[in-house]
């Protein structure tokens, strides 16, 4: 009788499952989906570093539209409207000395009357040759946007010719009306509509000023008078 040897099965390697058949592929596109964690909800805490006081910017400028001018707004822009708004609302011999002030030390705001603009001025005034006539400081002032790093010249320009009649509240409302206007002209946008009177902002007293003040404003007063008759 003929005997046929069968091999034994292989021994499994301890610790190590034989592998008997292959597992399932997944479907293309397949993907198991899981249950995600739980939301925990975190309350949203105040900084401890904010606070509720405005900052200097809102404070200063704050409540400027609620002191509009009853006059006509005016429409020119850049130095030009800040100029003839200065006209409007100041007394003439102060903003005589703001408007000699600003033409002698920034001269760039006037660079378009200089280079040829006058002639304009002279055909409006019916002058032939331009030689003579006056044209007020802001007629000759530039319209387009002015640079922003004439701001600080021009607000020390206002307080000096301003520094006699206010006391410290008036020149604090000054000074935000001011820059507010400054914004707008280095925007080469028209000034705002803004009254000094209403806000709070007068010229009617030179009190505290000694004889020798008063002659002195006197003197600067009508120097910036003469000067500013012609560009």
């Amino acid at each position: 009788m003929r005997t046929t040897l069968v091999a034994p099965p292989p021994m499994a390697r301890p610790g190590i499952q034989p592998i008997t058949m292959v597992p399932p592929m997944p479907a293309p596109g397949y993907r198991p989906v899981t249950t995600p964690p739980a939301m925990r909800r975190v309350p949203i805490r105040p900084s401890r570093f904010a606070g509720t006081r405005e900052m200097r910017a809102a404070r200063q400028f704050k409540g400027l539209g609620d002191v509009g001018s009853s006059a006509a707004p005016i429409t020119d822009t850049g130095m030009r409207g800040f100029l003839k708004w200065a006209k409007r609302e100041y007394p003439a011999a102060i903003y005589q000395q703001i408007a000699t002030g600003i033409q002698q030390n920034i001269p760039q705001a006037f660079s378009s009357y200089m280079l040829g603009g006058w002639r304009k001025f002279a055909r409006l005034n019916g002058l032939a040759d331009g030689t003579s006539g006056t044209v007020d400081t802001s007629d000759a002032a530039n319209s387009t946007a002015s640079d922003i790093n004439w701001g600080t010249t021009i607000s020390q320009i206002v307080g000096t010719a301003t520094g006699a009649y206010l006391d410290v509240a008036q020149q604090q409302n000054q000074t935000a009306i001011i820059q507010a206007q400054l914004a707008q002209a280095q925007a080469g946008k028209a000034p705002l509509n803004v009254s000094l009177g209403s806000s709070g902002v007068t010229f009617g007293s030179t009190t505290g000023l000694t004889l020798g003040g008063l002659l002195l404003v006197a003197g600067l007063g009508l120097l910036a008078l003469k000067a500013a008759k012609v560009i």
